[in-house]
């Protein structure tokens, strides 16, 4: 039965959001008006009475029995592929959209940015709509004059405010959707792919804001397929899939399963998995098994407790390892010194054209540095069944002090599809030391000059 509850927060101030066992249902239309009516009809009595009677005709299940608990002050991020029920969960929770069945309770301010220009009229004005939005969030006049510079300023429309905001760029309305937000000051803030579409500066001021927003204790729910954005600003994430929840937990993990979903490596526990983009290919003359021991047991390497490994069934990484300038193999940088990453491949069947990659990544998951042979350039030939491969990147160590994790990967290019062949993501760990005092992720070996200048300069 539809029950949704809002209310202050609470006193025990536990969780912001409680979602029980959430089924969003769509009748999906027909030819026949007679039968879209028909099918509305015995939806709207299904809610009515409560029953769980199934719904007649053709459906669309965007939620499929979903429940979580989202304690107070948590930033939450939410992956999965186009379809998977992203934004009906947050619309839900928004209340701009009700359950066909289960229970939601939200405690706390809601201030949400679900869809470019929700909210707006495109033939009011910058300043109407940012009195109306704001009336619409609960603000006061009162409230919403004290506010409207700081709006106006966060927003940078300048003198556009007073311009219709059907003559705004897509960028334009998410800066003053977003600034009006921020400034009635939620409880829980919902986010749903606004700011990809935001210039650089604007992204970095919003950032900042939610940065903020965080410290407060306040709770953020964020949607966005970049999954940089999740693990910079989420403590834990959610993935779904078809309306259903696959896992959930620390961002780097979670961003890690999403990663086997796009590659179409992921078993999944229901009967309508995902199809990976190519079938796996299995060797008809496999290397032998005692070859096969004899290559494991040369691995320079144990698996990090961090790694996350899928494939290996065409080829496999079977070694890595970090050298130091004088090529000695060590997990400890200096900042700005050259260094190598390499790693040796193993075939086990014939892998024609081999793509190789390395990535770095920081402990929570953003990529800070990329690269593959495809993008390089470099030629590649391809690896036999038996043969071994080492492939070896030269970098130089201009970044900021503290540990990263290091992942590679072999995939190859089947019917102008990419195939995933191994990866192993955070296999190996990697310690940069800062010597010149300076800070951030990167170090761009800056130089400083003092003069003095003659008054008339």
């Amino acid at each position: 039965m539809l029950n949704t509850e809002k209310s202050a927060i609470q006193k025990n101030g536990l969780h912001d959001v409680v979602i029980d066992n959430v089924t969003k249902i769509y009748p999906i239309a027909e030819s026949s008006l007679s039968e879209r009516k028909r099918t509305w009809q015995l939806m709207f009595k299904t809610l009515l009475k409560g029953r769980k009677k199934k719904i007649k005709g053709k459906t669309f299940v965007a939620l499929n029995n979903f429940s979580i608990k989202i304690k107070k002050g948590d930033a939450v991020g939410i992956i999965g592929l186009n379809g998977s029920g992203k934004s009906t969960l947050l619309q839900i929770i928004a209340g701009t959209l009700q359950p066909s069945l289960g229970k939601v309770k939200v405690f706390g301010k809601i201030g949400a940015l679900l869809e470019l220009g929700s909210g707006f009229n495109p033939d009011f004005t910058g300043r109407e709509n940012i009195y109306l939005n704001s009336k619409i969030l609960g603000l006061s006049k009162k409230e919403v004059d004290q506010k409207y510079s700081k709006i106006v300023t966060f927003s940078g429309i300048g003198d556009f405010i007073n311009q219709p905001v059907r003559t705004y760029s897509s960028g334009m309305v998410v800066r003053l959707a977003f600034a009006v937000i921020a400034h009635t000051e939620p409880d829980i803030l919902i986010i749903d792919e606004a700011l990809a579409v935001g210039d650089a500066r604007f992204q970095s001021k919003c950032f900042s804001f939610l940065e903020s927003f965080k410290e407060k204790g306040k709770t953020l729910l964020f949607v966005s397929h970049d999954i940089n954005s999740i693990a910079r600003l989420c403590d834990s994430a959610i993935l779904l899939h078809k309306g259903e929840m696959l896992t959930s937990g620390i961002p780097k993990n979670v961003i890690n399963e999403y990663s086997k979903i796009i590659s179409g490596s992921h078993t999944l526990p229901s009967k309508d998995k995902i199809q990976p983009e190519n079938k796996v290919l299995f060797s008809k003359n496999p290397v032998s098994q005692d070859q096969l021991t004899k290559f494991l047991k040369s691995k320079n390497k144990e698996r990090s407790k961090d790694e996350f490994n899928y494939g290996g069934e065409t080829a496999e990484i079977i070694s890595y390892s970090i050298n130091d300038k004088d090529g000695k193999e060590s997990k400890v940088i200096l900042s700005s010194e050259i260094f190598t990453i390499s790693f040796v491949v193993l075939g086990k069947e014939l892998i024609r054209k081999p793509i190789y990659a390395m990535t770095i990544r920081d402990t929570k998951g953003q990529q800070v540095y990329g690269q593959n042979t495809l993008f390089s350039k470099t030629p590649t030939n391809d690896l036999e069944n038996g043969k071994k491969i080492k492939i070896t990147f030269q970098l130089n160590a201009n970044l900021g002090a503290g540990k990263y994790l290091i992942s590679f990967g072999v995939t190859r290019f089947q019917d102008d599809e990419l195939q995933v062949i191994h990866r192993r993501y955070d296999a190996e760990e990697l310690e940069i030391i800062n010597t010149d005092g300076s800070f951030g992720i990167a170090n761009c070996n800056s130089s400083i000059k003092c003069e003095a200048l003659n008054f008339s300069e």
